[in-house]
C-alpha cells in the first residue's frame, strides 16, 4: 500500500498500520476538505498534482481516497467522489487503465485509527472490490469495508 496526501494525519494513521503485506499495487490518498469554499479550488489544484505524480509513480489498480470533513459529510461524499472521479480520468488518460476505488469520509477525528485499520484489512486481501463507493467512517464502526462496498452494489 503506498500512502500519500495532504492531510498528515491521515496519512501518520494510515502509515501505523500499513505492513509489507498490503497491495503494493494500492495507492491511499488523505486529504481534509478545506474550510472555505475559496480554498477549494487550490485544493483540487494541488489534488490533480498529486495524483498526476503518484500514479505515475505507483501505477495503482486499487485507490482508496480517505477524506476528512468535520461535520460535513454530505460535501465530504462529493467531494471523495470528485476525487476518485479524478484519479480515474487520471489513470485512463497516463496509464490507460480504469482503478478500482472507493472513498472513506471521516466526520470524526477520532475515527482515523478505525478507518485506517479497516482500510489495512480491505488492502491485506487481493480483492478489487470497489466500485467508486464512498462510505463514512460511521459506516465502519459497524462492519468491514468490504461488506459495506457489497451492501452498495447489492
Amino acid at each position: 500500500m503506498h500512502i500519500a496526501g495532504l492531510d498528515t494525519d491521515i496519512i501518520d494513521a494510515l502509515t501505523q498500520v500499513a505492513t509489507a503485506e498490503h497491495r503494493p499495487d494500492a495507492l491511499t490518498i488523505g486529504v481534509s476538505l478545506p474550510d472555505a469554499s475559496d480554498e477549494l479550488p487550490g485544493c483540487i489544484a494541488d489534488l490533480d498534482a498529486l495524483l498526476e505524480t503518484e500514479l505515475a509513480r505507483v501505477s495503482p489498480r486499487v485507490l482508496v481516497a480517505v477524506v476528512h470533513a468535520a461535520g460535513r459529510l454530505t460535501e465530504g461524499r462529493a467531494f471523495a467522489s470528485e476525487l476518485i472521479d479524478r484519479a480515474s480520468v487520471h489513470s485512463s488518460n497516463s496509464l490507460g487503465r480504469d482503478l478500482t476505488a472507493i472513498g472513506v469520509v471521516l466526520d470524526d477525528e477520532h475515527d482515523r485509527a478505525l478507518a485506517a485499520r479497516r482500510i489495512a484489512e480491505h488492502l491485506g486481501g487481493r480483492s478489487n472490490l470497489g466500485d467508486g463507493t464512498v462510505v463514512t467512517a460511521r459506516d465502519l464502526r459497524r462492519s468491514t469495508l468490504r461488506d459495506l462496498i457489497l451492501e452498495d452494489v447489492l
